[in-house]
């Protein structure tokens, strides 16, 4: 609710830069997260339902993609608490590795995503270097459209399908034409990051009026190289 917060979430040009995600994540009401002081993983629940046949799961991986940690608890999140799940004894990885990577997901009772939370941590400050030589990643993406009225609906399926981790890919809806922007544009999810074999479904929804002509999509990402994917 803090003023000068609005301004580093919403443009005025209605884009939407990494931080207005960040906050709609933090912000579900169903939510796994990281206490980045003890490394405990918990879920936030700030409905006014408790979720029972909860899957807790967290998996930590080096920058290789070797798996150095998976742990998994069955929970009950209580309504409009945090419900503390494991510990993950990470220091011990910091020391070897240097950085590591933890990918946290809460599957409800059917075993679906309800919530997902990635991380890059580093032992210190210096570590966060070694993103700087990632390997190229290897990212596909398919995209296809509808109309419904007045709003066009644009679905995209990301799918990581090389040996590295992508980290922040972002997607950006464009005129074929001559490349600018189609805004006001909005996305679900936007600065992803795919683990090897990993797909993301993302939807972006724009009023018809706003593209001039055919559109397509910009991908890019940290150690991604940019490419444009078309969309029928």
């Amino acid at each position: 609710a803090w003023p000068s917060n609005t301004w580093q979430i919403l443009n005025a040009d209605y884009d939407t830069q990494s931080s207005f995600y960040a906050v709609k994540k933090a912000c579900e009401p169903l939510h796994v997260q990281l206490d980045l002081s003890n490394y405990n993983v918990a879920v936030v629940n700030t409905s006014n339902d408790p979720q029972a046949g909860l899957l807790l799961a967290a998996s930590v991986y080096s920058l290789d993609n070797k798996l150095l940690l998976h742990r998994e608890e069955k929970r009950e999140a209580v309504a409009d608490a945090l419900t503390d799940g494991f510990r993950l004894e990470l220091a011990p990885l910091l020391s070897s590795e240097g950085i590591v990577l933890v990918n946290l997901e809460l599957r409800n009772s059917s075993g679906e995503i309800v919530s997902r939370n990635f991380y890059w941590l580093g032992e210190n400050n210096a570590s966060y270097r070694r993103l700087n030589h990632l390997p190229p990643a290897s990212v596909s993406a398919t995209a296809k459209s509808t109309r419904e009225g007045t709003i066009i609906h644009v679905h995209i399926e990301l799918r990581n399908a090389g040996t590295s981790v992508s980290l922040a890919d972002k997607l950006t809806l464009l005129n074929a034409a001559d490349g600018s922007r189609i805004l006001p544009a909005y996305y679900t999810d936007n600065y992803v990051s795919l683990l090897p074999g990993e797909t993301r479904p993302i939807e972006i929804d724009y009023p018809a009026k706003s593209a001039n002509g055919p559109v397509q999509l910009s991908l890019r990402g940290w150690n991604l190289t940019r490419q444009v994917v078309p969309v029928p």
